[in-house]
């Protein structure tokens, strides 16, 4: 991999980044710029869509564009936890540690739908604390470690749709659509192997470890005024007690939805924050957590409702129904 090149402000770096992504992926300007966002924010990607949308090779291409260590996992019903994390082997007598694909910058999941409950489990601490721990020893992970895992929507048989648990973990969920006429046709025009987009080597790795650390430096800087962290508070709040709601966003939603408010006004070239930028973000943060046992209720118009009505006082918590205490 080419060296990572020295970047001038992150406003330059999201264009240059969606150029060169542009250059195997067409059509996904705006997939770009929150992977960017995620990896700024140190947090995880769920990539949803139909097949043949370029989810995996989109995720290929960012690890290209970070300048990171990549990996991927091809997920499938038998793929074992010990394949992921590692697993202690005796070796002369001694144990030995063997770390598993989990060790990496960037870990591409893909199809993490396909694998039973037991080995996405095995996500579960990696992707909130960094490690991992075998038999009572944490072994840390890579610093970065971004995680961008794929799902097809649409399969009917043998998958094992994601827990909420393992959904509170992931920062955005993005689906992947089809593109335009004019941008389909831009595909056709790439260079080939076969079926197979030739230009993945043609990617310049824009940050690096090191340029990854000043862009966080810059996101740490990121100034968020007062009111704008109440209306973060208070958004997560009133999804807890919209009627209708089973289960509101969490502490956790609400740390996330910071971040990568932060990082939004960072891409765009400011160092404060706005509830623009919160509105922006929460529609990609927010509605996979969110779960309404209402089926007039979607999670996007209950996030419509919040970012609307936020709770902005201990008098505003008073009418709707109590938050999520219990099981479904």
């Amino acid at each position: 991999m080419a060296v990572a090149q020295e970047y001038v402000s992150l406003n330059e770096l999201r264009e240059r980044a969606k150029a060169e992504v542009g250059k195997v992926v067409v059509g996904q300007g705006r997939a770009v710029e929150l992977l960017l966002i995620a990896a700024m924010a140190r947090g995880h990607v769920l990539l949803e869509g139909p097949p043949g949308t370029a989810k995996t090779l989109l995720g290929r291409a960012t690890a290209y564009v970070l300048g990171a260590d990549f990996n991927r996992v091809q997920f499938t019903p038998d793929t074992s936890p010990t394949e992921l994390v590692g697993e202690n082997v005796m070796r002369a007598g001694e144990t030995k540690f063997l770390k598993g694909t989990i060790f990496t910058n960037v870990l591409l999941a893909d199809e993490i739908n396909r694998t039973p409950p037991r080995t996405q489990a095995a996500l579960l601490e990696a992707m909130a604390e960094r490690s991992v721990t075998i038999e009572g020893r944490i072994h840390r992970l890579p610093d970065p470690f971004l995680v961008i895992a794929t799902q097809n929507p649409f399969e009917q048989e043998g998958v094992f749709p994601l827990p909420e648990s393992n959904l509170d973990r992931f920062l955005f969920k993005i689906y992947i659509d089809y593109t335009g006429l004019e941008h389909e046709v831009d595909m056709l025009r790439l260079p080939h192997t076969g079926v197979t987009p030739d230009m993945l080597g043609e990617i310049m790795p824009l940050l690096g470890i090191v340029g990854l650390d000043k862009a966080r430096l810059e996101l740490d800087a990121t100034i968020v005024p007062e009111e704008v962290a109440r209306y973060v508070v208070g958004v997560a709040r009133r999804t807890r007690v919209i009627p209708g709601m089973m289960l509101g966003a969490s502490s956790r939603a609400a740390i996330h939805l910071m971040s990568a408010t932060k990082a939004n006004a960072r891409l765009e070239g400011r160092d404060t924050v706005t509830n623009d930028d919160v509105r922006e973000m929460a529609r990609y943060v927010l509605p996979h957590r969110l779960i309404s046992d209402d089926p007039a209720l979607t999670p996007e118009a209950a996030l419509e409702i919040a970012l609307e009505n936020p709770i902005l006082s201990e008098a505003d918590e008073v009418p709707g129904n109590r938050p999520f205490h219990g099981t479904r």
